[in-house]
C-alpha cells in the first residue's frame, strides 16, 4: 500500500505530518512524504521517500511581504495580506502536489493548508484522509482563526467556522479552477462541508484533554491526540548543552520558532536579556528562524541553541516560553511544565488563551505588548505557582499517554485496507 502524506508550512505545521509518515512507514506502509523543499534532509534521515514542493518555507518567512503578512493584526489586513502573499505561490504548489499524488493508493493531507487535495483525490480516484491540527466546524466554540474568545450562541460559533473556511477557500479557488483544465470545476463553497459528510475518516491531531470532543461532530471525525515526532535514534545533543542542563536551578526555554522579524530581533532580544538579568533565571534560548540572540555576547545564565528536538528538551525545562503554534503548544503541554505563550500571529492567540484557561500557564502576552516588566511577572508565576505546576504535570502525563500517532495510523490502515 503506497501512501502520500502531504504537508506545507513551517516546522510546527510540517513535523506533525512527518510523524504520521514515520508512523505509517513503521507500520509497514510504503510512504512518500511531500513537503516544502527545506524539509528534504529531515525526511531522508527517517528513511522516507521525499517529494519536494518547490517552496522553501524558511526563505519565505524572511522576505518583506511575508513579514507584513505575519504582522497583520486585523482580520481585513490578514485577508488582504494572505491574498497578496499566498496566491502567487499556488500555481507551483498545486503543480507539485498533483505530481506527488500520482501513483498513490491513498493520500493523507493537511486539510487546512492544502484543501484542494480533496478534489485532486476525486479527479484521480484515490481515497484521501483529511488531517488537521485544528478542530473541525462545531457549535461548541468559535473557529480558532476567527480570534473570537467567546460567542453568544452555538449558531454563531458554527457560522465563524463557515466564514473562516470560506475566506480561506477564496484564496485558493481562482488558481484551483485554472488547474482543472476543463474538468468539472470545484464549487464556490469549499470542501470542508463535504468532508464532514464522510465517509472517509477525518483526523484531528490534538488532545481531547486540551479541546474536549464536541457532541455535534460526526462519528468519522477522530480526535487522536497530538502527532509527535520523536528524535531520530542517531541524534545526539550538544555536550555543552547537557552540561548546562545539569546545573541548577533548572532553566526555562524561550523560543519562537519560525516567528519573529529578524529586523526587529534586537528589540525582542533586549526584552529577553533584560528580564533574565533582572530575575536571574537561567534560560535555553532558541535562535529560531529569525536568528534571535545571535547579535550579542551571551551571559552565563543563557545558552543559545538552534534545532533541538522539543520532545527531548522540553521535559528538562522549568517552564516553556513559546509563540503558541499548534505543534509547539502540544509539545510544551506534553512536557508537564507551565507554558507562557507570546502569540505573534493567527491561531497562536487562541492557543495562548487555551493554555491559560487550562490552568497550565499565565495569561498570554501578545508580542507587541511584551515588556521586561510583564515578562518578569509572568515567568515568576510560571515558576512559583504550585497549583499551576501540578496541573501542568497532570495534563502532560495525560497527553503523553495518548500516543496520537499510533491511533491515527490504526485509523488510516483500517480505512485504506
Amino acid at each position: 500500500m503506497s501512501i502520500t502524506v502531504l504537508a506545507i508550512g513551517s516546522q510546527g505545521d510540517v513535523l506533525p505530518y512527518l510523524a504520521l509518515a514515520v508512523g505509517l512507514k513503521n507500520a509497514g506502509c510504503s510512504v512518500r512524504f511531500a513537503a516544502n523543499s527545506n524539509f528534504s534532509n529531515v525526511a531522508a534521515s527517517y528513511g522516507l521517500e521525499f517529494f519536494s514542493i518547490q517552496l522553501d518555507s524558511f526563505e519565505f518567512t524572511q522576505n518583506s511581504k511575508t513579514q507584513s503578512w505575519l504582522d497583520a493584526e486585523s482580520i481585513p489586513h490578514l485577508i488582504l495580506s494572505t491574498n497578496r502573499v499566498i496566491r502567487p505561490m499556488l500555481d507551483q504548489i498545486m503543480t507539485d502536489v498533483f505530481a506527488a499524488c500520482q501513483g498513490s493508493d491513498a493520500i493523507v493531507y493537511h486539510s487546512y493548508a492544502l484543501p484542494f487535495v480533496y478534489y485532486i483525490s476525486k479527479l484521480l480516484g484515490i481515497p484521501c484522509i483529511p488531517a488537521s491540527l485544528h478542530p473541525m466546524p462545531t457549535r461548541s466554540y468559535p473557529a480558532i482563526l476567527s480570534n473570537i474568545d467567546r460567542s453568544p450562541s452555538k449558531t454563531l460559533n458554527l457560522l465563524t467556522h463557515l466564514l473562516v473556511h470560506q475566506i480561506s477557500w477564496q484564496v485558493f479557488l481562482p488558481v484551483v479552477r485554472k488547474h482543472w483544465n476543463g474538468h468539472k470545476n470545484p464549487p464556490f463553497i469549499g470542501p470542508y462541508w463535504e468532508i464532514l459528510k464522510g465517509p472517509q475518516p477525518v483526523l484531528c491531531g490534538y488532545s481531547p484533554s486540551v479541546l474536549p470532543v464536541s457532541e455535534d461532530l460526526p462519528k468519522h471525525v477522530f480526535i487522536t491526540g497530538y502527532w509527535f515526532l520523536n528524535p531520530h535514534p542517531n541524534w545526539q545533543p550538544d555536550s555543552a548543552l547537557i552540561a548546562f542542563l545539569k546545573s541548577t536551578p533548572r532553566p526555562i526555554y524561550i523560543g519562537f520558532g519560525s516567528m519573529g522579524n529578524s529586523a526587529k530581533n534586537q528589540d525582542t532580544a533586549n526584552i529577553i536579556f533584560e528580564t533574565l538579568a533582572k530575575t536571574g533565571v537561567r534560560a535555553v534560548l532558541s535562535t529560531g528562524w529569525s536568528g534571535l540572540g545571535t547579535d550579542r555576547p551571551l551571559p552565563e545564565n543563557i545558552f543559545l541553541i538552534k534545532d533541538t528536538p522539543h520532545r527531548w528538551l522540553f521535559p528538562q525545562m522549568a517552564a516553556i516560553v513559546h509563540h503558541g503554534g499548534a505543534g509547539t503548544t502540544g509539545a510544551a503541554l506534553s512536557a508537564g511544565v507551565p507554558s507562557l505563550v507570546i502569540p505573534h500571529f493567527g491561531d497562536q492567540y487562541y492557543w495562548g488563551r487555551r493554555v491559560a484557561a487550562l490552568g497550565v500557564g499565565p495569561e498570554p502576552i501578545v508580542r507587541k505588548k511584551l515588556t521586561a516588566e510583564n515578562f518578569s511577572r509572568a515567568i515568576s508565576t510560571a515558576l512559583n505557582d504550585s497549583a499551576m505546576r501540578e496541573q501542568a504535570s497532570r495534563l502532560g502525563a495525560t497527553i503523553t499517554a495518548e500516543d496520537g500517532v499510533n491511533q491515527a495510523v490504526q485509523i488510516i490502515r483500517k480505512y485504506i485496507y
